[in-house]
């Protein structure tokens, strides 16, 4: 009985042994893949309008009273991904200085509220609408204003909602 569990005994250590030397007997190889560069794209954009939008047709110094307009506004995506395009309202609106804002009949000003997808070197174009209200009276003879149309973009890719019709967030 001793050498039957002696024997079972030895069995056992030699198959493990065994097991555990042919584990260590497989051919291995390795190699690397080198020069993997990552560089992330670019968002610009470029005002193709000469300027402030308002020096193409509209002279506030010399509005008179029912003046109204268009003014279409070219921007420019030059930056290597596409992207969603808008006017920022309330950037746009923030940047109005001047009495002609002011006062009971004050300069109204409208323009595009459209997300519009600008592919990589794509242009788009924005109209900026002006109103002087004709009910303006004598209070603003020689008033000025000026503001800034704001133009803001934030990448389409990874950032399109279910209706692929806009961006999921603005930054």
């Amino acid at each position: 009985m001793k050498k039957k569990i002696a024997l079972a005994m030895v069995t056992t250590a030699l198959g493990a042994t065994l097991i555990g030397a042919g584990s260590f007997a497989l051919f291995t190889a390795e190699t690397t893949n080198t020069n993997n560069n990552f560089t992330a794209g670019t968002l610009t954009l470029q005002d193709l309008s000469g300027g402030p939008i308002a020096s193409q047709a509209v002279n506030f110094s010399n509005l008179a009273p029912g003046d109204n307009g268009v003014v279409t506004m070219t921007v420019k995506n030059n930056g290597s991904l596409d992207a969603w395009v808008r006017i920022n309202q309330a950037a746009s609106n923030a940047s109005r200085t001047g009495d002609l804002f002011g006062g009971a009949t004050p300069l109204q000003l409208a323009w595009d509220a459209d997300v519009v997808k600008v592919p990589a070197g794509g242009t788009t174009t924005f109209d900026v609408g002006y109103l002087f209200p004709l009910a303006a009276d004598n209070s603003y003879q020689a008033d000025t204003g000026s503001f800034n149309v704001v133009v803001q973009a934030v990448q389409a890719r990874n950032n399109t909602n279910a209706a692929n019709n806009g961006p999921i967030a603005w930054n």
